[in-house]
């Protein structure tokens, strides 16, 4: 018997025109695998997906859809450790680019390579994140996205820049490796994954199978220290500003004491006054173009 997989598409991710053509694309550029399309609905994914992993044997699952997607496919494995491979077709696509993959073509090409990583997750509230999760700033400006009725980058800067002016800074205690410390933030990342899906490197030196987060506390107060920030992320180095300060552990409670607003993996989440992190060191298999540095 041949090998086989599962081809897993959100039919809505990314209001993608032509994706009924990319996915006959993948289709016919993956003639070594048996390939079983399923589409999700919106409807009880959750339990379908894991009905489908019970009934057949996988060797493979192609996952089409952004990091909610990938997420959702990713929640429903357990302990199986069969190897996923995702298709960016969403429109936060920031797991497929802490990988290296940007196009269906990249998919591909890591596919072929035969090149993958066991990587860690993150368990938020004993809620799966994969890549980052963050407070403040960046989840604000997420939900005042979802909340407009504009769509696209146009509204997306336009939102950043009234973000930037709002003058919201935050409180929080960390419990974080025997020790307690009290930070004053406009943004704090927990970082799995080393940028978001723009690109923007925001924990340079994140590794996703070393075994351990980053927690990054930015809190830039003034236009100058914003366009420094910016200047930091085109260079990929923080190193050199006094506003940025870059923590690491295996867990650590957050204290949200001005109840910033939070996300996980770009989904908003409201129950955010205490919020408790703990790796989960490699738990997934993901085929990557990167090279792995951590075994």
């Amino acid at each position: 018997m041949g090998k086989r997989a599962l081809l897993i598409v959100n039919p809505n991710a990314g209001n993608l025109d032509n994706q009924p053509e990319l996915v006959d694309n993948i289709y016919r550029s993956i003639t070594a695998y048996d390939i079983k399309v399923w589409n999700t609905t919106g409807h009880g994914d959750e339990q379908k997906i894991t009905q489908l992993l019970k009934e057949n044997t996988y060797d493979l699952i192609l996952v089409g859809g952004g990091d909610g997607t990938i997420k959702l496919v990713a929640s429903q494995l357990g302990d199986l450790q069969i190897p996923l491979l995702p298709i960016p077709f969403g429109s936060a696509n920031g797991l497929s680019s802490c990988l290296g993959i940007q196009t269906w073509e990249d998919s591909i090409k890591a596919l072929n390579a035969g090149k993958t990583i066991q990587m860690d997750v993150l368990d938020v509230n004993g809620d799966i994140c994969l890549h980052i999760c963050d407070f403040g700033f960046n989840a604000g400006l997420i939900k005042k996205f979802e909340e407009s009725d504009e769509r696209g980058m146009g509204s997306y800067f336009r939102s950043s820049v009234a973000q930037i002016f709002e003058d919201n800074k935050y409180s929080f205690t960390l419990d974080l490796n025997g020790e307690k410390i009290l930070v004053n933030a406009k943004m704090l990342v927990i970082a799995n994954g080393d940028r978001y899906g723009t690109g923007a490197k925001i924990n340079p030196t994140g590794i996703m199978n070393d075994g351990k987060f980053e927690i990054i506390v930015l809190n830039p107060s003034s236009l100058k220290e914003w366009m420094a920030l910016t200047v930091g992320f085109i260079r990929e180095d923080f190193s050199k500003l006094n506003f940025v300060q870059t923590l690491s552990g295996e867990k650590v409670i957050i204290e949200n004491l001005d109840k910033a607003e939070f996300h996980i993996d770009g989904e908003i989440r409201e129950d955010h006054g205490t919020v408790e992190i703990i790796m989960d060191k490699k738990k997934i298999v993901f085929y990557t173009n990167f090279e792995i540095v951590s075994q």
